[in-house]
């Protein structure tokens, strides 16, 4: 396996976060329209500051991810807590993905300490998202 640069690794956390908000966006309109059980009304709140959050990051706010790790350990808590009273399995996904997404965030917050010394932001967009706007630019 070949080793990650630092600018690698934070822009892979980066579209993990935006990643994540776009898929709690998405479940929480889904639980509004009464299509999902268990995502509905102040959780799109959290999810779209979530996403918002990601974009943050990559333009380099180091708020940004002080706040988005604060908002995936308050998921990853509420996740738990959710598991260990319903026992669903939606509980466990969200506990599994939040707690990964917090692990990684906590990981990079000492990557952009060393990275906002150097002019690398915005960082860059990840391949499918190049590939998806260069089909609509054509």
């Amino acid at each position: 396996m070949r080793q990650l640069t630092p600018l690698q690794r934070l822009s892979r956390t980066t579209n993990l976060v935006i990643f994540l908000g776009l898929l709690y966006t998405c479940l929480h309109l889904l639980g509004g329209l009464g299509f999902w059980q268990g995502f509905s009304g102040p959780g799109l709140l959290v999810a779209v500051s979530l996403l918002g959050l990601g974009y943050g990051i990559r333009y380099g706010s180091s708020v940004c991810l002080y706040a988005a790790t604060g908002i995936c350990v308050g998921i990853s808590l509420y996740s738990g807590v959710l598991l260990l009273v319903t026992q669903r399995p939606s509980a466990l996904l969200r506990l599994v993905l939040s707690a990964w997404a917090c692990w990684r965030l906590l990981q990079a917050i000492p990557l952009m300490r060393r990275l906002r010394h150097t002019p690398v932001f915005p960082l860059p967009m990840s391949r499918y998202g190049e590939r998806l706007l260069r089909r609509t630019r054509v």
